[in-house]
């Protein structure tokens, strides 16, 4: 069905497999991923996700045939899907982290956008190339890009269509990192791991505290994370992380 789930401990890897359309997203693979991310976020054996690509490619964006026709028929008809592959106009429940192994174009920078971090190997490019198209990218690239990288950047790449390298995608702030390819499922697993390791519950409030206050007034945004510091102190992982930072051990977190 164009998707593959692997679970290593903790971490769900989700791999769009259509590499020789550049992992292009189809209707098949849209609606894959639509139901996929429900059953993620009720397994408490995943603690991560990690989203990317098979092959060299991470996401060429929608199938421009048959996609694109799919989409310009159900808005024709008042049905419009309301988002890219059931995850660019949602916050998943549980962390996650965009693997970047090759060109992030279109809809494939809108789906790397929607994670928490992205990494990305040395040949990936980004770009929001469809203006080229006559479109907009209506998926979270418009709005998300600007709240990512620097505002001036952002309006070169959505107004221009131009693309930007990994090392410029580094410099700007749109990956956390730039690694090999070869050493790029290694690094990310690396980070995923230590994500899984950590209070699910401080994690989520933490999550929580950044979405609710992107844009936010400082002193608001203050309050925000003070309310979720207070909720965080009365959980059970609260107890046993401190308990555990008393004796030099290791926490085993419950998620409560």
């Amino acid at each position: 069905m164009g998707i593959r789930v692997e679970k290593d401990d903790a971490i769900a890897w989700v791999t769009i497999d259509r590499p020789e359309k550049r992992n292009a997203v189809n209707v098949e693979i849209h609606e894959a991923l639509r139901a996929l991310w429900p059953r993620l976020e009720e397994d408490e054996g995943v603690r991560v996700v990690v989203l990317t690509g098979s092959g060299d490619s991470f996401c060429a964006g929608a199938d421009v045939r048959s996609f694109l026709p799919y989409l310009k028929e159900r808005i024709a008809a008042g049905e419009d899907p309301g988002d890219f592959c059931g995850i660019t106009h949602r916050a998943l429940a549980k962390p996650l982290v965009a693997a970047i192994n090759g060109p992030a174009l279109g809809g494939g920078l809108e789906l790397a956008l929607a994670a928490d971090l992205r990494l990305a190997a040395g040949h990936a490019t980004f770009g929001l190339p469809e203006v080229s198209l006559g479109a907009i990218a209506g998926a979270g690239g418009i709005t998300r890009l600007p709240r990512v990288i620097p505002e001036a950047v952002a309006r070169d790449m959505i107004l221009t269509g131009r693309t930007i390298d990994a090392r410029r995608a580094y410099e700007v702030g749109l990956v956390s990192d730039v690694v090999p390819l070869a050493k790029l499922r290694e690094t990310v697993r690396a980070v995923a791991r230590q994500i899984a390791e950590n209070s699910p519950r401080a994690v989520a409030l933490s999550r929580s505290v950044l979405n609710k206050t992107d844009g936010m007034a400082l002193a608001d945004a203050l309050a925000v994370e003070r309310t979720a510091f207070r909720a965080s102190t009365t959980t059970e992982d609260f107890m046993i992380g401190t308990a555990s930072f008393a004796t030099a051990t290791k926490p085993a977190f419950t998620g409560r």
